[in-house]
């Protein structure tokens, strides 16, 4: 349906009822936008028609955590109150108009597939993911449900974990490797959660993390070959070999951190690679600045690597003893699967593979229901 159809439809609806029993009254097409009336409230508000229709258009099953990803203002609860309203018209075409968040072959304009283009493949992940599971047991900012440290404790510092010896030397190990001084603060680092998964019936507490190319640096490559020594294997062997992977390190990893040189070999520890950073003259930027703790050239790197041990162990700290070990999901291991970038690969595939995931990495079996 295009935009004028679409338009046209939505001049037909004069009032709406949200999921919840909220009315909405005095719709009317004014422009590119829709007016509405909320109940019991004298001044009207509006929604752009063309977010209305993106949403409309992109998303099969909508809901207002959805709606956030296109609708602007306080007014994703209307939004699909209106496009529920619009579907439950008796002349309202039954045949589906979009199977999935990525269909290109019926994308009506260069400017809605720009749309699409910039939903984030972290975004299609936990989407996919909450209807995969049930979005009541997922809490992640990318379906409006951000973590916050009343979820999780998540301290900067390692020391305040209460860790037994074995994992504090570990993690003074990791250090070395990663050329830290080991000056942190005690900030909480919930909020950088992708996400976490509450009271499930089989996959219980977790942390659920989604890895993009930044995370299979030489960096994490050290702290996977610690992280062995306190942690089943789980995804190491799998995140081992895409960091030990030449060509996705040149071409991927390295140019997400805006770096320009190109490796010739996979270093033989980040220390060596921090030399060659600063032997390439690369530029600074804030993909590999120096961080508090890392206070060197490509401290940003070594700073992330960190932070992804602190989330592989936070559940072994007395602080989150309701907590099971994390999950782990490389976007490479999705583009692998179906030789494909992640955003041309559908929701109900996206799903498919998280369950052989967690099949063949983790032992757990959850159905696609």
């Amino acid at each position: 349906m295009n935009k004028s159809e679409f338009k046209q439809r939505l001049s037909n609806i004069k009032s709406a009822t949200s999921v919840s029993g909220k009315k909405y009254s005095s719709i009317r097409v004014f422009g590119d936008s829709i007016e509405f009336m909320r109940e019991n409230k004298t001044k009207s508000e509006s929604i752009s028609i063309t977010e209305l229709h993106q949403l409309f258009t992109i998303e099969n099953s909508i809901s207002t955590s959805i709606a956030k990803l296109y609708i602007s203002g306080r007014v994703q609860s209307p939004a699909v109150a209106i496009i529920n309203e619009l579907k439950s018209n008796p002349n309202f075409p039954s045949k589906k108009i979009i199977t999935d968040y990525i269909d290109n072959s019926i994308v009506e304009n260069k400017k809605q597939k720009k749309s699409i283009d910039n939903i984030k493949d972290e975004t299609r992940f936990f989407i996919a993911f909450s209807e995969l599971i049930g979005k009541d047991y997922l809490i992640s900012k990318s379906i409006g449900k951000p973590v916050s440290s009343s979820h999780l404790f998540l301290s900067k510092n390692f020391e305040n974990y209460n860790f037994n010896k074995k994992i504090k030397d570990c993690y003074l190990n990791i250090l070395i490797d990663l050329k830290s001084n080991k000056q942190f603060d005690s900030d909480s680092l919930s909020h950088h959660i992708d996400g976490i998964i509450s009271n499930h019936p089989i996959l219980k507490n977790r942390i659920i993390e989604f890895d993009e190319e930044q995370h299979f640096t030489p960096a994490r490559l050290d702290t996977i070959n610690n992280l062995r020594e306190i942690l089943p294997n789980n995804y190491f062997s799998k995140f081992y070999l895409i960091c030990k992977d030449l060509n996705y390190l040149n071409d991927h990893v390295l140019k997400k951190h805006r770096i320009k040189n190109k490796l010739k070999n996979i270093p033989k520890s980040f220390i060596e690679f921090v030399d060659w950073l600063e032997q390439s003259n690369e530029k600074s930027s804030g993909y590999i600045s120096n961080k508090k703790g890392f206070d060197f050239l490509g401290g940003r790197i070594a700073q992330r690597a960190y932070y992804d041990c602190l989330r592989d162990t936070a559940h072994l700290s007395n602080m989150n003893d309701n907590f099971e070990s994390p999950l782990r999901f490389s976007k490479k291991t999705f583009e692998d699967t179906e030789k494909i970038d992640f955003k041309l690969i559908k929701s109900n595939r996206i799903k498919e593979i998280i369950i052989e995931i967690l099949k063949k990495d983790y032992d757990i079996r959850i159905s696609n229901t």
